[in-house]
């Protein structure tokens, strides 16, 4: 008797969750349907047990009153389940389409802004979201050619709130203004993609905070042009680096040795946003993460069979301002969500 109040105990409870999404548009006809079916049979068993037999026996729970009840609270849990990944995968979807479209008119204002691609350039795609304050030492320290290429700065104003985009365009720079923040993997795919439309060469990423030095975008890039690399990673590790964290330093090294497995490629700083990479490269990578990219692009160009090399880099404390990655935790868990994404990918 127990069990059967219990049953009838949570189809209610799923009939009242059930009819408020509803009511809410939450969730589609056919799916409050099912639901419905699942509470109706639930609600049947509690008052009625021996009328559900023939079904519950077909799926292996024999005739009995706990077996009975408790096979329905199965189904109806898994059924629960199966209908709440679906609603989470229409949010995803749902939130990558919006993206897309915020994306297409951002770029389509690039080119109506008057900005003018240069053909077989060396792309810098800079990512920023509220950095008026470091973008002119960046912009003003980066060289005007690379190895005989002319660089071409692509700033992505990912729903900054200051005059990021003023200042950027000041300075000579190409500017997509994004006005949905969604963080610095999709500002840098929305950079990639200009810069394969703009038929670049070279593809370079440099942060915006002046944690990189710009006058070193040569030792990235000639490994490439001398045909020994599709994809040259900045590493601190092999260069130097001014420590803000002890916790953050033992995370690199625990996520350079993972990727290196993972990736059967040696990887010594998994983190840094300081890379160059051939645009036929960039064409064959397939990148999702809105966030801690870095990892993603790595360990899909090592799995692809792309040639990646690491090549040293200063890396210094942010010039000015606040730094926008989360606390420690929040980044490692993070950093490891996207790394097992990608690698089941």
């Amino acid at each position: 008797m127990g069990l059967r109040i219990f049953g009838a105990l949570v189809a209610l409870v799923l009939a009242g969750f059930v009819a408020r999404r509803y009511r809410r548009h939450q969730l589609r006809r056919g799916e409050a349907l099912v639901a419905g079916i699942m509470i109706a049979a639930l609600a049947v068993a509690a008052a009625v047990p021996d009328a559900l037999n023939p079904v519950l026996s077909a799926l292996g729970f024999q005739p009995g009153q706990e077996r009975r009840i408790i096979g329905l609270l199965v189904i109806s849990n898994l059924v629960t389940l199966a209908l709440a990944f679906r609603g989470m995968w229409r949010d995803d979807q749902l939130s990558s389409e919006i993206g897309d479209l915020v994306d297409y008119m951002a770029l389509r204002r690039l080119y109506e802004s008057g900005w003018e691609p240069i053909p077989d350039a060396c792309a810098v795609v800079i990512p920023a979201y509220n950095e008026a304050g470091n973008l002119p030492s960046v912009l003003g320290q980066m060289p005007t050619h690379v190895d005989g290429l002319q660089t071409m700065p692509i700033v992505i104003a990912d729903g900054c709130t200051d005059d990021t985009e003023e200042v950027a365009r000041s300075l000579g720079a190409g500017v997509i203004r994004r006005d949905l923040r969604r963080g610095s993997g999709a500002a840098v795919r929305l950079g990639y993609k200009a810069a394969l439309e703009a038929d670049a060469k070279v593809v370079v990423t440099i942060d915006a905070d002046g944690q990189h030095d710009p006058k070193e975008m040569k030792v990235l890039v000639e490994p490439i042009l001398q045909g020994h690399a599709d994809m040259v990673q900045g590493s601190r590790i092999l260069g130097s680096f001014e420590m803000e964290s002890t916790v953050r330093m033992y995370g690199v090294k625990l996520f350079s040795k993972l990727l290196t497995v993972l990736g059967r490629t040696r990887i010594t700083d998994p983190s840094t946003g300081y890379r160059a990479m051939t645009a036929q490269a960039l064409r064959r990578l397939d990148l999702r993460q809105d966030q801690f990219y870095v990892s993603e692009v790595i360990l899909d160009a090592s799995r692809k069979g792309l040639r990646v090399v690491e090549a040293p880099i200063t890396f210094r404390k942010r010039a000015s301002g606040v730094t926008k990655k989360p606390n420690t935790l929040k980044y490692a868990w993070g950093f490891s969500k996207a790394i097992t994404r990608t690698w089941l990918r």
